[in-house]
């Protein structure tokens, strides 16, 4: 099967429709700018859709199993078939479950790991920055505002170039400073995913925005519709040496004209890492959304 899969689209946004999601994960936007590490194979089991990731060693199950009510037979026929590829390494497992659907899990029989939290901001407080707990994001975005000649403007094909060779001198300044090897591989990880996204930005239905001083393009960010509720920050790349920008796409991307219909952010999770949490939690979100690797505890 082709890796691209787009193929798979409606059949995926179909059963993702069938009910509230707030972790970005439940959104085919994300799965798209993963498949060039895993192949996708979607299977309808007892009316559940269950969507398996497949990888040179073996398989596991993106999402839980989508669909209005999960059987205990959907569930042993998914571990079934990651089984006959996984022939017995211990690797079977469902990413990405909600806390909410922990309870489709029998505790004596599988075992439940915490991955990442996501962060929900409330939008009216990104916009506003009120208060003395925004006192230092005020102070950063009016620095940048008061000393550069910048532009707000709608991302097109025409700026993907650009904008794929400020991720690459982000990356590399990024990588001066940080040499934990799970942050490089995720630098390089992310690398394919921003591609993909910049380069399908309107199949996808991406909102995108870029941030240009004098002329240049010096960050870009992409979001799209999770629920009714919720807008996703997918990528938010900031040229690292003006002081402010990073504070000031945030901001001006949560009151723009696409984005003021929604009442939360989701910015997504900190992939486990100390100083990508301590950004996030900086802007204060008003709730954290856990998300849980789901496997058959060993007998």
């Amino acid at each position: 099967m082709p890796r691209n899969v787009f193929n798979q689209k409606n059949i995926i946004e179909e059963f993702l429709n069938k009910k509230r999601h707030e972790l970005s994960a439940f959104s085919f936007v994300n799965i798209f700018t993963w498949q060039e590490f895993f192949e996708f194979k979607c299977a309808v089991i007892d009316e559940n859709l269950c969507i398996f990731a497949y990888y040179d060693t073996g398989c596991f199950l993106y999402l839980p199993p989508l669909g209005a009510g999960v059987s205990d037979r959907t569930i042993r026929e998914c571990f079934r078939i990651m089984d006959l590829t996984n022939k017995g390494s211990g690797v079977s497992r469902i990413e990405n479950v909600p806390e909410e659907d922990l309870a489709l899990f029998s505790k004596k029989e599988f075992s439940f790991l915490k991955k990442a939290d996501e962060y929900i901001y409330r939008r009216g407080d990104i916009v506003s920055l009120k208060g003395n707990k925004f006192k230092t994001k005020r102070s950063a975005q009016n620095h940048f505002c008061k000393n550069y000649r910048y532009e707000f403007l709608p991302y097109n094909d025409t700026m993907q170039q650009d904008c794929v060779k400020l991720y690459d001198r982000w990356a590399g300044e990024r990588l001066k400073t940080h040499k934990d090897t799970v942050y490089a591989q995720m630098i390089e990880d992310s690398r394919s995913a921003h591609r993909l996204a910049l380069k399908n930005y309107e199949a996808l239905g991406l909102v995108g925005r870029v941030v240009c001083v004098d002329g240049e393009i010096k960050a870009y960010t992409f979001g799209f519709k999770l629920n009714p509720q919720t807008f996703c920050v997918l990528l938010e790349i900031t040229d690292l040496s003006v002081q402010g920008l990073s504070v000031f796409i945030f901001n001006k991307f949560c009151d723009d004209e696409m984005v003021k219909g929604f009442d939360f952010i989701n910015a997504m999770d900190d992939f486990g890492l100390e100083n990508i949490k301590i950004t996030k939690m900086s802007f204060h979100p008003c709730r954290l959304a856990p998300s849980f690797v789901v496997s058959r505890r060993v007998k």
